[in-house]
């Protein structure tokens, strides 16, 4: 019995070693993940979630001292999963991947060891984690943009309900002395995702059903981007009925704090009023309670089985994550689009520059922005974004959701196919309208000679691309044209396909196939 036991702890002793080498290679990922809670106000919060991650663990360790058998082999499948996936991540360059792993690979870790019993022990403390990962950069836009409009329409509204007059041109207010801009640092993020985690946080407090601890999780995503509405309503209403000064500086920052302390009150009376008196008496328990199931207070040998093929892949594990670190981004050879012709199809162009503003925030490597003139005619506008290698916060950003944030509509989106020499090459056609001005826009992703039109087929390409080579560059090509009152969407079509005909021609100098 003595030798079992012994048997036993020294395997125990394996479980925090493994861990230790996890953590060891997750390092570099787990600095960038602190630059982001550092840098990124919308996750500003996640060292504080860490924090009560860990003190659920210790809160917890009472499941330490029990274990079962159940769901060894399973937790083996979790880390075979998350070590696939993190190594994927790695190679295909999409960091948020590698912090969602690293919490299955800790989840599968525990379960090898100690079964169920271990699982449960660790798994709340993940589930926190999750809420302060930033997401995919494209996704993040998407829902940047449509915040920004779903906020300002709403401020609007509730501006005109109080009797001021207020002119709406896309995300900017403008109230005739006063004129606000709804920028992206206004679209409700920094109050949604930190929301979002207090909820999740709050649906572990009480003892109650998964369907209302999800539903905790939805009122605080909906109590944030209104709260958020109405706090842009009252900068503009102060703004109009005492000075401008107050919808800047300090007065704006300390608005903004103290509206995500009464949002949260709020959402907090919200989740309060749908709890039943039996519920509301849990208060403090919820994942907090721990009960050891009858039958697991003796201890049990371990499967050795699980843990030999889990010791193995976890230094499998370490040996290709160094090696794939150690790979370095084939960055194809290109012309700079310094030298980008200013002569396409007859037309001459005049060259442009993007506010810097708008360069931080699409971080490109190189771009080019003309207008193409010809005699008679309204003027070919072409903007390439061309990234060397695309990663978090440097993607292409979707004209789909770019356009209306400027005040302009969309009246029709299609896709077309244009001509390339034999090849056919999937193109979004937007018809966009700003009161009656009309702009047709023809816009595709081009990577590794690809030609995309959808996004999220574009992100798929790249990841596929990452997977099996080591380019990652593309690029986003845009041409756009007003469509005056003296000239038909078809002329307009029509000169748009004959300025792409020349185009593709000296793309691929400048945009490597």
């Amino acid at each position: 019995m003595e030798l079992t036991l012994q048997r036993i702890d020294r395997t125990r002793l394996v479980l925090p070693l493994l861990l230790c080498l996890v953590l060891f290679v997750y390092i570099p990922d787990g600095a960038l993940l602190w630059d982001d809670w550092m840098g990124l106000e919308e996750f500003s919060h996640g060292p504080l979630m860490l924090l009560v991650s860990l003190y659920l663990l210790w809160a917890r360790r009472s499941l330490l001292q029990s274990h079962d058998s159940r769901g060894n082999w399973l937790g083996l499948a979790f880390c075979l999963i998350a070590a696939i996936v993190y190594a994927l991540a790695i190679k295909a360059g999409i960091e948020n991947i590698r912090h969602l792993s690293l919490f299955l690979m800790i989840l599968g870790l525990f379960m090898v060891f100690g079964g169920i019993t271990y699982g449960r022990y660790v798994l709340p403390s993940l589930v926190l984690l999750p809420f302060v990962v930033p997401p995919p950069a494209f996704l993040n836009a998407n829902l940047t943009y449509g915040l920004q409009l779903f906020s300002t329409d709403m401020s609007v509204g509730l501006l005109r309900a109080a009797g001021l007059s207020v002119f709406q041109d896309g995300n900017i207010i403008d109230m005739g002395t006063v004129k606000l801009a709804v920028v992206e640092a206004c679209a409700g993020l920094r109050y949604l995702y930190p929301m979002i985690g207090l909820g999740v946080l709050l649906a572990m407090l009480f003892d109650m059903p998964l369907w209302k601890r999800a539903l905790f999780v939805v009122f605080a995503a909906i109590v944030s981007v209104i709260m958020n509405s109405v706090r842009i309503f009252l900068t503009g209403a102060f703004a109009e009925w005492t000075d401008t000064a107050v919808s800047d500086g300090f007065f704006h920052l300390f608005e903004g704090w103290v509206f995500f302390l009464f949002s949260f009150v709020v959402m907090l009376a919200v989740c309060y009023l749908t709890l039943s008196r039996k519920e509301k008496a849990t208060i403090g328990g919820g994942v907090l309670k721990v009960s050891v199931p009858k039958g697991q207070d003796v201890e049990k040998p371990a499967r050795i089985g699980p843990i030999i093929a889990v010791s193995l892949l976890c230094i499998a594990l370490v040996l290709s994550i160094t090696m794939l670190r150690g790979l370095k981004p084939e960055i194809p050879e290109r012309r700079s689009f310094s030298s980008f012709p200013l002569k396409i199809d007859g037309m001459i162009a005049e060259e442009d520059v993007l506010p810097s503003v708008e360069q931080t925030i699409l971080n490109m490597s190189d771009y080019f922005l003309g207008h193409y003139h010809e005699d008679g005619e309204p003027s070919v506008t072409v903007f390439i974004g061309y990234y060397e290698q695309q990663s978090a916060g440097s993607t292409p950003h979707s004209p789909r959701v770019c356009i209306p944030s400027g005040g302009w509509k969309i009246q029709d989106l299609t896709e077309i196919t244009l001509k390339n020499g034999d090849t056919e090459v999937p193109v979004n056609r937007v018809l966009v309208t700003h009161g009656e001005d009309k702009l047709l826009v023809y816009y595709w992703f081009q990577q590794r000679g690809k030609y995309i039109a959808n996004e999220y087929k574009a992100k798929f390409n790249l990841l596929w691309g990452g997977l099996t080579s080591a380019r990652t560059d593309g690029a986003l090509v845009r041409l756009s044209m007003p469509v005056e009152s003296t000239m038909s969407e078809a002329r307009a079509d029509e000169k748009l396909t004959e300025f792409s005909k020349e185009l593709f021609k000296v793309l691929p100098t400048y945009v490597p196939d």
